[in-house]
């Protein structure tokens, strides 16, 4: 559907311009008014531009999405945990469909004539041989739902018959249309698989055996960058940022035997934990199957930040509403696991959805519940 405004001429015009042009010898009939881009056309939109190349991590082909601003300022979002950068800039669009980009994070100033060919969802940018073209959409339904998430974990495992702190990456990314997924680090790249979360919901991570991969020393801020492969064939480009945060391990000590409501009817779980040394720190517990299979939790509860207690002794009680609702049988083995997660900078997890996707750092242990 082509939104882009042309001032056609009438058909009573055009034809008038048709004799005149047969009857004198090919003179112009008339000159065609100018294409005229209306701001309305660009602005209370997300834009998206699409520069993927390939899968190396050197190459700077990251999906760019700008919003356009009423008031002439410019937004600029990190795609992967849908975060607006307000102050990325300035924009201004000329009478002669002049748009001037002042995007501060890149220190560049930067002139495109709209092209005629562009619409409501469609901008089409002629920027030369120095600035190039660009090709910007609105209605991209494949990335309606795509997000990235890159966070550290620090895990406290057996090694050699003694309990150590170890780190790991932890990657998830989530979307309708995904066919394929991929993490690329500057040394090193994962093929994320696909696997659900606690509500259903499909999501792509780590495999068991790379979930593993540890190493002993925090690596602190550190640039990811995703690659997915849409159902339609589309390939596209994300980054999120590890930051410069580290976590306190949650233990073996510090994580109780959980209490097991036994009996007939649905059953329960209660797991305490003691609090980690950080008041930033929000928490949640899994159930896991009898494989620990962390891709496929059984159930998930919902976060809590700390609790106000003198002893900072946290606790969760997950129950069943009905018999069987957790997917094990009397007599199953389970496990559970303990989450302490930190968000990255800046979000709030009480103002929309965007905390689901912006976890900086976790910390984690996972020990037997028993039988069911």
């Amino acid at each position: 559907m082509n939104h882009s405004i042309y001032k056609k001429l009438s058909f009573a015009f055009a034809l008038f311009g048709v004799i005149s042009l047969c009857s004198c010898g090919g003179s112009n009939g008339g000159d065609e008014e100018e294409f005229e881009f209306k701001p309305s056309d660009l602005t209370n939109k997300y834009w998206y531009a699409n520069p993927y190349r390939n899968q190396n991590f050197s190459t700077d082909d990251a999906l760019l999405v700008y919003k356009f601003n009423g008031n002439g300022d410019l937004v600029k979002q990190e795609y992967s945990g849908r975060r607006d950068n307000n102050k990325a800039g300035t924009w201004n669009l000329s009478q002669d469909n002049t748009l001037t980009i002042n995007d501060k994070t890149t220190g560049n100033v930067r002139e495109y004539t709209i092209d005629r060919s562009s619409s409501s969802t469609h901008l089409v940018l002629r920027g030369g041989v120095s600035v190039g073209n660009w090709d910007f959409y609105s209605d991209l339904t494949e990335l309606k739902d795509l997000t990235a998430d890159a966070a550290i974990v620090k895990e406290v495992i057996l090694s050699n018959g003694n309990f150590v702190d170890k780190y790991r990456y932890d990657f998830e990314v989530k979307g309708e249309f995904i066919s394929q997924a991929k993490v690329i680090l500057e040394t090193n790249s994962f093929e994320l698989v696909k696997s659900a979360n606690a509500d259903g919901k499909v999501v792509w991570r780590l495999k068991e055996a790379d979930a593993k991969e540890y190493f002993e020393t925090f690596k602190g801020e550190e640039l990811v960058k995703f690659y997915v492969k849409m159902n339609s064939g589309d390939e596209f480009k994300f980054e999120d940022r590890i930051e410069n945060v580290d976590i306190e391990a949650l233990n073996v000590e510090s994580v109780k035997n959980p209490e097991h409501n036994t009996g007939s009817g649905p059953l329960s779980v209660k797991v305490e934990w003691k609090a980690i040394d950080n008041t930033n720190a929000y928490y949640y517990v899994q159930i896991l199957n009898a494989d620990k299979d962390e891709n496929n939790p059984l159930v998930t509860s919902n976060w809590q930040p700390k609790q106000s207690t003198s002893d900072e002794i946290q606790s969760i009680t997950l129950s069943e509403t009905n018999a069987g609702d957790f997917g094990l049988m009397l007599g199953d083995i389970f496990y559970v696991k303990v989450v302490a997660f930190l968000y990255e900078d800046g979000i709030n997890p009480y103002q929309g959805d965007i905390h689901d996707f912006n976890k900086q750092a976790k910390s984690q242990y996972i020990r037997s519940g028993g039988e069911w």
